[in-house]
């Protein structure tokens, strides 16, 4: 049954990601020609305006493409479950779990793809400023070594903390928004108020726990050491980091995760 719901998510929900990541895109390979382009402008100060305001348009653009995504799934997961569409959600001769673990995995595959999309755009911005620069392959290779050789990046446990990171902290992300409805469908009056509030509660715990992520992680160590000892501390530090916030995260996704399907089963206040 499981599965027939993540069918009927991903048909009722496809189209608007899909657009916007494919805008994603779009706005990657304008910004790509128009930074290209710069060097070979006249010296004319309207052109360098329009120039700079379309660059503007391309970063206000990803941003607020991944912001619509989000705001398009945690509507439609406010809709069908708390909403009056809920009394037909909830007829459904299924578990209440199978119907929140349909829409987490519809909301995590969808906020995934709009990060790999919205790299990839950067990355094409990217490589237009390269050719702007116009600097040399070899000394792009040379730079990519030393910075990974000073953070760390070089090693592969590294790179694989790092993609565990994403992966869970983008799963905390939709399960935390998905938390907030959750709490804030308690509210008889102001729904969405008491769901603003409780993310803004969220949002709090959160950096809260980035601080001390980054406080655990041995940056005072780093700064109080010398030679050798502050090389090493430095060279650990962001691998430190992406643990301790790995950790973090996983511990809010078990707590977002488990208030969302007990919330629903014990209080549902439909309107």
């Amino acid at each position: 049954m499981l599965s027939k719901l993540l069918k009927h998510e991903f048909t009722a929900t496809w189209r608007v990601p899909v657009a916007l990541d494919a805008l994603l895109i779009v706005l990657g390979i304008m910004a790509h020609f128009v930074i290209k382009s710069i060097p070979l402008v006249e010296d004319s100060v309207g052109v360098y305006v329009i120039l700079f305001s379309l660059i503007a348009i391309y970063y206000i653009g990803i941003i607020a493409a991944n912001i619509i995504v989000q705001i398009f799934l945690v509507m439609r997961y406010y809709r069908n479950l708390y909403t009056s569409e809920g009394y037909l959600t909830f007829t459904l001769p299924v578990r209440t779990s199978h119907i929140i673990n349909a829409k987490v995995i519809n909301g995590y595959i969808w906020i995934l793809l709009s990060g790999i999309c919205t790299v990839a755009s950067l990355f094409i911005a990217a490589i237009g400023l390269v050719d702007a620069a116009d600097i040399p392959v070899y000394e792009l290779r040379e730079f990519a070594t030393e910075i990974g050789t000073l953070f760390g990046i070089n090693d592969p446990g590294f790179i694989v903390t790092l993609l565990l990171t994403v992966l869970i902290s983008s799963l905390s992300a939709i399960l935390g928004l998905y938390f907030s409805v959750t709490v804030g469908q308690l509210w008889q009056k102001h729904k969405i108020l008491g769901a603003v509030l409780c993310y803004v509660g969220i949002y709090i715990i959160n950096q809260i726990g980035a601080q001390i992520s980054f406080l655990s992680s041995g940056y005072f160590r780093m700064l109080t050491g010398s030679g050798t000892d502050f090389d090493a501390a430095f060279s650990g530090l962001y691998g430190r980091i992406l643990t301790s916030t790995t950790i973090f995260s996983l511990v809010m996704v078990v707590i977002y995760y488990t208030g969302c399907i007990l919330i629903t089963k014990k209080k549902i206040n439909l309107d």
